[in-house]
């Protein structure tokens, strides 16, 4: 079958996760009908393993950085460098998801509407890949609650119909190369989580729609780069999560959400401490004072593996 017209630039972030990384540019070396150059970019991983990256996939441009510069601006590297390479299309993938051969060309249909901006498939978790981790993502402005659609259910075919979404996670997400002209690259105030979704709304905020592609399908084994429940995972939701609704929240909406979770964010961190988790109790408390003095990008606290003590 012949070649869809267009020059994709898959992006891959990667800190010190040689396995998933290995496994994920496989899927994509199989991937069927597209021109896809694949732009690894290496977060300050042990040099060895990222060698071995290199010579597994001589095909893959390999982008070295000397240290851990976080989500966004790892990526923002890959970017900057797509553009420069001409590609057309960027995508932005997880390396902890495989994907199917053919995953790309239901997302370029779907960009194929000019109102439509940003593009993402149905997201199954690997191994159980019945179950469904996204579908789409959603927020409540009322309250400040984003979830995914779909998330944890068995796929009986409800999420099979194409949708507008408030947003498309960066595990995986298509968008032309001149949107990332127009708007630029992911926040790096934000290091790691929230930029995302930050980036959605500057694109829909530019007359754009975000839609999800349930024909497109990948599958996400999850991995904890990041793990959910450590001190420093605790600080960037505590600060970005303030950062982000001061950011985007509708202003009948901003002061009450900005005033709600800095409480919940300031009870969560006491609940913290009566459980012995003063790390992650002093990283919550930490995450709200930066949002509050202006301090972004990397948490600056440096947090041991001691397991924490009884509650006080």
């Amino acid at each position: 079958m012949s070649l869809v017209p267009a020059r994709v630039a898959a992006v891959v972030l990667n800190w010190n996760q040689e396995q998933d990384s290995t496994e994920c540019l496989a899927s994509l070396r199989a991937v069927e009908r597209v021109q896809l150059r694949v732009i690894l970019v290496d977060n300050g991983s042990a040099p060895d393993s990222v060698d071995r990256l290199e010579r597994k996939f001589p095909e893959a441009l390999v982008i070295r950085l000397p240290e851990n510069r976080g989500f966004a601006a790892g990526n923002n590297v890959g970017i900057d460098r797509a553009l420069k390479e001409g590609a057309t299309h960027i995508l932005l993938l997880n390396n902890d998801t495989l994907v199917h051969p053919t995953f790309l060309i239901p997302l370029l249909k779907g960009l194929n509407e000019p109102t439509v901006g940003v593009v993402g498939p149905k997201i199954y978790y690997h191994p159980d890949v019945a179950r469904i981790w996204f579908a789409g993502g959603m927020i409540d402005w009322p309250t400040g609650r984003q979830w995914h659609l779909g998330a944890n259910e068995t796929d009986d075919g409800r999420w099979a119909v194409p949708r507008d979404v408030d947003y498309v996670t960066a595990c995986c997400l298509l968008a032309p190369a001149r949107l990332f002209q127009e708007i630029g690259g992911l926040d790096e105030r934000y290091f790691i989580y929230f930029e995302e979704t930050d980036w959605n709304l500057r694109v829909r905020a530019r007359g754009y729609r975000c839609r999800y592609v349930p024909d497109s399908r990948i599958y996400h084994k999850v991995s904890q780069a990041m793990k959910t429940g450590s001190p420093s995972s605790d600080y960037y939701y505590a600060r970005n999560r303030l950062l982000f609704f001061r950011t985007h929240a509708p202003r009948r909406y901003r002061l009450w959400l900005i005033a709600l979770y800095t409480a919940r964010s300031a009870r969560y961190a006491y609940t913290l401490r009566k459980r012995g988790l003063r790390q992650n109790a002093m990283a919550v408390a930490r995450g709200i004072t930066d949002f509050y003095s202006a301090r972004f990008g990397k948490c600056p606290l440096r947090f041991t593996s001691v397991v924490a003590g009884p509650p006080a």
